[in-house]
């Protein structure tokens, strides 16, 4: 059954379109796109954790154009993979989701520029998000404060490289915000450990640290010698360690030849 589940994960990222797209730009990109702009909106509120439902994604002219009479298709394969992503984290959509491929000249070909919204709302319902999004804010910022009450006192530069003996290398940049791990290929890192789960941990900028989630996963997340607890993120610090299961990071601050390198 999970193998079935996860082959059906895999065909709606990567799509049946990728054949059919004569463009550096695929649907995989847009997925990966549009989930790190649900993770990036959301919200704890009164009913859980909560998420946006309008998604934008900008795209070049030219991919546009070569994307032609499938738009809507991919658009539509695009929200039923954030309708199986929220699912499976366990995130909950203010409304109908909506997805929309938006033509921008501002937009580098062969990449994708995301972002959400909350659309919809009545009053009370747009009140109850206001004071969701200060106090999920607060969280964060205790969050911080917590594992910086835990980590070592050595400034933690903003930008950090992670990566492994097989080749694994990926830079930490805060514009980024939220960066997922795991064992599926939707995830911005992606391990092949079948110990890793398939959404294993989450590396999210607060403020001044990348801060280290385990997202429930089976076999567990280590930053050096400490196992993470729910709720109770910790710092990553130059020169430490992350282990996913038994998948072990290096973290060492970047270097000019990282920059750009992904």
């Amino acid at each position: 059954m999970l193998a079935r589940f996860e082959r059906l994960m895999e065909q709606a990222v990567e799509g049946s379109l990728r054949r059919v797209f004569p463009t550096s730009l695929q649907p995989i990109q847009l997925d990966k796109a549009a989930a790190r702009a649900m993770e990036q909106a959301q919200v704890v509120g009164r009913r859980g954790r909560e998420v946006a439902n309008v998604y934008d994604l900008r795209i070049a002219p030219g991919d546009m154009t070569r994307f032609g009479e499938y738009r809507k298709t991919l658009a539509d394969e695009v929200r039923g993979y954030l309708l199986e992503y929220a699912q499976a984290r366990g995130l909950r959509p203010v409304g109908e989701l909506s997805v929309q491929l938006i033509e921008d000249p501002a937009v580098r070909g062969g990449s994708v520029r995301a972002s959400a919204r909350f659309v919809g709302l009545s009053a009370s319902e747009r009140q109850d998000l206001e004071v969701a999004v200060e106090g999920t804010r607060r969280l964060r910022l205790a969050e911080l404060a917590a594992a910086e009450r835990a980590r070592s006192s050595a400034p933690v530069p903003s930008e950090l490289v992670v990566s492994d003996s097989a080749g694994v290398r990926f830079a930490l940049e805060p514009a980024q915000e939220v960066v997922r791990i795991g064992r599926g290929v939707d995830n911005d890192i992606v391990l092949a450990s079948t110990h890793v789960s398939r959404y294993h941990a989450q590396l999210r900028w607060v403020e001044s640290s990348w801060l280290v989630y385990d997202l429930d996963s089976t076999n567990g997340t280590w930053v050096d010698d400490g196992k993470l607890q729910a709720g109770q993120p910790r710092a990553l610090r130059a020169g430490g360690r992350l282990r996913l299961g038994d998948h072990e990071l290096e973290v060492r601050a970047v270097r000019a030849s990282d920059r750009g390198r992904r």
